[in-house]
């Protein structure tokens, strides 16, 4: 892997979380700003998280043949960018939901198609947290453009789509070769279908993270600007202040990975979430808003950390673009969903605190349900180590 290579990651990841960080995050505020209902927002929302889950996995069979199609995905996303900002508040709502779809489709397989990339490139893929981490700043830039876009132009806060736009279509213009293994380059023709099995393995112990954490990214904005009469900047700071702190998260994270399990990360994300989140519910309020985004950087870390290594484990490598789209499309793509369709009923019948209250309640489940895994595979081993010096 050339140092050129190793540039263009974290280039790919600054330009491709940039642009996201323009859309998902502000949604809310944007949507609001035209008069939309939660309930509507939350519909809006969830449906850029079900067509990335229906299309994710098509990208990621499609990328394990080709070479083009994570740069077909970053194209498609800049265009269905344009498109979403010229239908907003022009047309109808089911238009502007329509252009939503088609940004979900292209702009939910990228990380994914980008992380297979960092972790089949040799030496890159023992450092995916710290390389990540150029995701984080690219999020902390976007959402900073987000921000200035929206109180310099109040009135016209579909630019920020254009934004997005922007900021994918200057992305490098290479995701760079997928690497085959010399055992993967001389075996004989390989099964078309999904690693579905796999996959649900490794999303059951991972999907109430993904789910708390969307819902922040999707509520947070809006909760502050009607809850807390928060303006643009002061709305998006928490999102913000979360990514800044994920780079020394990441590179913790990758320390903590030459020690534990994948899984045993995954299940260190719940905690600290629970705590936050149960935080928001009980005390809301801006300081209680900062306060709790050290706890959130972590988690995501954790949890994004172990779960891509939990997918790369399960499948052979002919596979692994598939693993890591539909991985993401079960955990992030149907979290989308629930966050933005559930999410938005529920904040409109019990209030954002009680939203808040759910996801704390969700954190712990998980926290328990994942516990209780580790344990069973640290006995199995003990197991199977005794087992093994009898003989």
């Amino acid at each position: 892997m050339t140092a050129r290579a190793g540039t263009r990651f974290p280039r790919l990841y600054l330009h491709l979380f940039a642009s996201a960080a323009c859309v998902l995050p502000v949604a809310s505020y944007v949507l609001a700003t035209f008069g939309w209902s939660p309930a509507d927002i939350g519909l809006g929302t969830a449906l850029i998280g079900v067509s990335g889950t229906l299309s994710s996995p098509a990208w990621g069979w499609l990328d394990d043949r080709t070479t083009w199609a994570p740069r077909a995905a970053l194209l498609t996303s800049a265009a269905a960018a344009v498109a979403v900002g010229l239908t907003l508040g022009r047309v109808p709502h089911p238009l502007t939901w329509l252009a939503l779809a088609l940004l979900g489709a292209a702009q939910g397989p990228l990380n994914a198609l980008l992380t297979t990339r960092v972790l089949e490139s040799g030496a890159h893929g023992s450092r995916l947290g710290r390389i990540r981490a150029f995701g984080s700043l690219g999020w902390v830039v976007g959402l900073a453009l987000a921000a200035a876009a929206l109180t310099l132009w109040p009135h016209h806060a579909e630019w920020v789509l254009f934004t997005a736009a922007l900021l994918a279509v200057t992305a490098p213009s290479s995701f760079g070769a997928r690497v085959r293994t010399r055992a993967d380059a001389g075996a004989g023709p390989r099964r078309s279908t999904l690693p579905v099995r796999a996959v649900l393995g490794v999303v059951v112990f991972t999907f109430t993270t993904s789910l708390t954490m969307s819902s922040l990214v999707q509520f947070t904005a809006g909760w502050a600007h009607t809850q807390l009469s928060a303006g643009p900047f002061l709305a998006l700071t928490p999102i913000a202040l979360s990514a800044a702190l994920e780079l020394p998260a990441f590179s913790l994270v990758d320390r903590l990975a030459l020690r534990f399990r994948p899984l045993v990360l995954a299940v260190l994300a719940c905690p600290p979430l629970a705590v936050a989140t149960g935080a928001l519910a009980l005390f809301p309020s801006t300081a209680v808003m900062i306060g709790v985004q050290p706890l959130i950087a972590a988690s995501f870390a954790l949890w994004f950390v172990g779960q891509s290594r939990m997918l790369s484990e399960a499948v052979p490598s002919h596979q692994q673009a598939s693993a890591q789209t539909l991985g993401s499309a079960l955990s992030t793509g149907c979290a989308g969903l629930l966050a933005g369709a559930v999410g938005g009923h529920i904040a409109d019948r019990l209030g954002y605190g009680g939203l808040f209250g759910t996801l704390a309640a969700l954190s712990l489940a998980g926290a328990v349900a994942g516990g209780v895994a580790v344990a069973r595979g640290a006995r199995a081993r003990q197991v199977l180590r005794a087992g093994a010096r009898l003989r």
